[in-house]
């Protein structure tokens, strides 16, 4: 990314550069189980407290989505729109359009009509089939909100690593600016891409980042500790018999190709260990209602079912995490809601300055864990960004960044 030609595209003062009414993107995508969201999430208050400063200059029509069609936590953002009312100040209004009003002249009138303090979220954008079809020349989005659209703002660096439509839309609606949360995640991306001092990224979570981002991550000298599913997907890959159980939840979760990619991180190697990308050497397992602590050779003997990073792991990673002045955790280690806590215990070895906390999961996890104001206060950082923040790491493209540049400086004029 050319960080330095995004300067000029960044919000410096909203009473001048935002105009009635402004539509913006941003991501409220919470944890959610069983249909659930998690109403207690960072994320939501993060994005309530800038939509509260972005009102205080314009009305603001809301784009976000929650889940993916068919998944357990693809829902309406109704529930959401009730949260956000209660992060807000009472003389904020709030407003939810659902999906079968969004693309209507009814709702286009609306937004004509909005003043300052004045919100409109419109439904999970997910719901359309054009979200995830970005076709600049068929575009419904692009119509509808021109010419009733001041200006744009895209805040939703959590997601720039996609092509959705309610991202790349945006500087073919009105002049577009990035907002005030994805201006400071950016800069910490910047700091930790162009800073020559060791690094070292935990990777948990219940997915594997993209391996080619891995590879290049790790390229540069980044030395990375797996944990969550993405460290038994490692380990299962280099060989290591996790047990029936847990071989068959791996088969089920992951594909083939999932299995091909993980082995491809063992063409990585550092001088000191053989090995720049690291497995869990040890597992808290749960048999039988009693939690255990199993050396990975063990675990063909044992019917649990794991849960957590082991104690061992736990020692290990935090001692030579604590020698990298940069040190990035990504995705939950362990089972955190229901309280296995070696990730929030690593958390506290390798707190103080230089600690990077990367996306929705793993700042939740701080959350409850009560770890939030301990992180920040001791000078760590925490993105909501999570697997966007990785991607730009490795060096690739944000499309709707990219398209944001495209547009001429000179549309930006009036906005300054």
């Amino acid at each position: 990314m050319d960080f330095d030609k995004l300067q000029q595209y960044k919000i410096v003062n909203l009473s001048r550069q935002l105009r009635t009414p402004t539509l913006i993107r941003v991501d409220i995508n919470l944890p959610a189980s069983h249909g659930r969201i998690e109403e207690d999430a960072l994320r939501m208050r993060v994005y309530a407290h800038v939509l509260e400063l972005y009102s205080d200059y314009t009305g603001l029509v809301v784009m976000s989505h929650q889940g993916r069609k068919g998944d357990d936590d693809f829902t309406s953002l109704a529930a959401h729109a009730r949260m956000l009312r209660k992060h807000l100040p009472r003389d904020v209004e709030v407003d939810f359009v659902s999906h079968e009003s969004v693309f209507t002249e009814e709702t286009r009138s609306k937004i004509r009509r909005l003043g300052k303090r004045q919100v409109m979220v419109l439904d999970n954008m997910r719901y359309f089939e054009e979200e995830k079809k970005w076709v600049p020349e068929t575009d419904t989005y692009v119509p509808f909100f021109k010419g009733v659209i001041g200006s744009c703002v895209n805040d939703s660096i959590p997601t720039w690593h996609r092509t959705d439509s309610s991202l790349m839309c945006l500087p073919h609606v009105a002049p577009t600016l990035v907002g005030l949360r994805s201006s400071y995640e950016m800069r910490i991306l910047k700091e930790v891409v162009t800073s020559k001092e060791p690094k070292a990224l935990v990777m948990g979570g219940a997915k594997l980042q993209k391996v080619s981002d891995l590879l290049k991550i790790a390229a540069t000298g980044v030395e990375i500790f797996t944990g969550g599913l993405p460290g038994q997907l490692v380990a299962r890959a280099r060989g290591c018999d996790l047990g029936e159980a847990n071989n068959a939840f791996l088969d089920q979760k992951f594909t083939g190709e999932d299995f091909v990619e993980a082995r491809k991180l063992d063409s990585l190697r550092d001088g000191r260990s053989g090995m720049a990308v690291h497995h869990p050497l040890d597992f808290i397992v749960e048999e039988g209602g009693e939690r255990r602590n199993v050396k990975i050779d063990d675990l063909p003997k044992s019917k649990g079912v794991i849960k957590d990073i082991g104690e061992e792991t736990l020692e290990g990673y935090a001692t030579r995490m604590q020698e990298k002045p940069i040190r990035i955790r990504a995705g939950p280690l362990g089972v955190y809601e229901e309280s296995y806590q070696n990730g929030l215990e690593l958390t506290k070895r390798i707190g103080g300055d230089g600690l990077i906390f990367l996306g929705g999961d793993t700042s939740q996890e701080l959350n409850e864990g009560g770890l939030l104001g301990h992180v920040e206060d001791s000078g760590g950082r925490i993105c909501v960004s999570g697997g966007s923040f990785l991607h730009g790491w490795a060096g690739g493209s944000f499309p709707s960044v990219d398209e944001l540049l495209m547009q001429s400086p000179l549309l930006l004029e009036h906005l300054s």
